[in-house]
């Protein structure tokens, strides 16, 4: 039997995980590399050491960068790589499960950066509605908000689809071998 090809991914999903977010990260990186007392004083001015940045706090703005460069370049070509929806789904989970991370790596700046837009810089957009809008954007994609429908006989997911489509194929076979015998 054969199996129909991998639904295509909803241009919005492709445009913010193959564009969107990967040039906002590399830009990240280029920010926390380069222009270090600016990142610092604009992710929390009173404690910023000024120009003269810390050797430990420079490498660690240093790794800090690397990462977000290896996370752009991880999610742009590994998602440019297939269309296969098991490898977009596991790469979007572990991403979803990063941005809880993120939102809470900035409460030590106070419950108010969550909420207080009027309060916001540049990089608390970056930290915070940003990261809301992607882990929401995470989640319908998971759910398939903006996918093609699919048929009660295709399956509720592509798992179940694909589960049930391997055993009636198997099924069939070895009922014809047993017709053959």
């Amino acid at each position: 039997m054969a199996t129909a090809p991998p639904a295509p991914v909803p241009s919005l999903y492709r445009f913010v995980f193959l564009w969107l977010e990967p040039v906002s990260t590399l830009t990240g990186a280029v920010y926390a590399y380069f222009f270090q007392p600016i990142y610092l004083n604009l992710t929390h001015a009173p404690s910023a050491p000024g120009s003269d940045i810390p050797i430990a706090t420079s490498v660690v703005l240093a790794q800090l960068a690397n990462l977000y460069l290896g996370l752009s370049l991880i999610e742009a070509s590994i998602l440019r790589a297939t269309t296969e929806l098991k490898v977009w789904n596991a790469l979007i989970v572990c991403l979803l499960l990063a941005d809880f991370g993120h939102l809470y790596s900035v409460l030590p700046l106070g419950a108010h950066v969550y909420w207080a837009y009027w309060r916001w810089n540049a990089i608390d957009y970056g930290n915070v509605p940003f990261v809301y809008f992607l882990a929401i954007t995470r989640i319908c994609m998971l759910l398939r908000l903006g996918f093609p429908s699919q048929g009660v006989s295709e399956g509720v997911s592509e798992g179940v689809s694909e589960g049930v489509s391997e055993g009636v194929s198997e099924g069939v076979s070895e009922g014809e071998r047993l017709k053959s015998t």
